[in-house]
């Protein structure tokens, strides 16, 4: 018999049959026209640039991360943060990131929601609305420094790190926030990979276009040296006030006369006295660390002239030395600390 006159034949015969296949066939239809749900996302932040434009004078920022996650492990937290940095450092080599605990511009801290002030956000992704809440925030205090918080509600892993920390040095950057979901500063996260759009490497490069002074051969106080020979070294003050020169340690001096610290020997092999050609200053005890300012003439004995007042100044060149006419012999070196009083 044909499969036509059968499935007449059934329809005929069997009345609820044909019922109960109509009453699936418009649930399966019915059930199609419900839009699928929305792919799980982030929202970033709530805090946004309209416009890429700079508000600050500075090229190299310093940074600190101030706590730890409890739930992802310290090595590849501390990875993911820091490589929300170098983006755009990538980017832009006229922009650099420096991990230092002190006096810093910037601090990553975990904190708890309610400080994040974590919320509900509708968002639409494509024509699919849906709800995403906001996990990290940028603070700024009083005196300028910058605090991302990240919220310890939220399970973090080491691309929704990235991506939350990267957003937020975006915003810092003075760049604009971005619509485009595949922008470093869109502020939407849905597991896309942290890479920069057209759009964000167009920005940065404007507002940065030229060489960062502080990234090359600048540091910050407090700046540690080790000194055995003549050493320059450019400081950048972020403050105004007076700098202090400290040194330690030992080092042995020529075969004869042996091991000195800082500040210097004024007496050679059984008390016999240093010979004057043994000096490069002979008011200065010999193998005492000296050090001069700026284009200074004269060398200052660091124990008699420990400090100097920045005097307004952005940037100081120190030069630092051993009073110690012939080095070849000598081992070792001083530990010197330079820092603001």
């Amino acid at each position: 018999m044909p499969v036509s006159h059968s499935l007449t034949n059934l329809m005929l015969s069997s009345p609820s049959k044909l019922l109960a296949l109509l009453l699936l066939t418009g649930l399966f239809c019915r059930c199609q026209e419900v839009a699928p749900n929305a792919e799980p996302f982030v929202y970033v932040s709530a805090s946004r640039n309209d416009v890429s434009q700079r508000t600050s004078a500075v090229c190299a920022y310093r940074y600190t991360i101030a706590n730890t996650f409890a739930r992802l492990d310290n090595a590849t937290q501390r990875e993911a943060i820091r490589a929300g940095f170098t983006v755009w450092s990538r980017i832009n080599p006229n922009v650099g990131f420096l991990e230092l605990p002190d006096r810093p511009e910037i601090t990553i801290q975990f904190a708890d929601p309610s400080v994040v002030q974590s919320q509900a956000v509708p968002v639409v992704t494509g024509l699919v609305p849906g709800s995403a809440v906001t996990v990290s925030a940028l603070r700024t205090a009083s005196n300028g420094v910058r605090t991302v918080l990240l919220s310890n509600a939220h399970e973090w892993d080491g691309s929704s790190l990235t991506k939350a920390v990267a957003y937020q040095v975006g915003l810092i950057l003075g760049v604009a926030t971005s619509q485009e979901t595949n922008s470093i500063m869109s502020p939407i996260f849905a597991g896309q990979p942290t890479m920069p759009s057209r759009a964000d490497s167009l920005a940065v490069r404007s507002l940065y276009p030229l060489p960062c002074a502080d990234l090359a051969n600048v540091k910050f106080l407090p700046c540690s040296l080790k000194v055995n020979k003549e050493i320059t070294q450019t400081i950048k003050f972020d403050k105004q006030g007076t700098v202090v020169i400290k040194a330690s340690g030992q080092m042995t001096v020529g075969i004869f006369v042996g091991i000195s610290g800082p500040d210097g020997r004024v007496d050679g092999p059984f008390g016999f006295a240093i010979l004057p050609e043994y000096n490069l200053i002979q008011t200065i005890p010999h193998a005492a660390v000296m050090y001069k300012v700026d284009n200074e003439t004269e060398w200052r004995f660091w124990k008699d002239k420990p400090t100097f007042s920045t005097n307004g100044r952005l940037y100081a060149t120190l030069t630092f030395a051993i009073n110690d006419a012939n080095l070849t012999d000598n081992s070792g070196a001083y530990d010197v600390v330079v820092d603001y009083q």
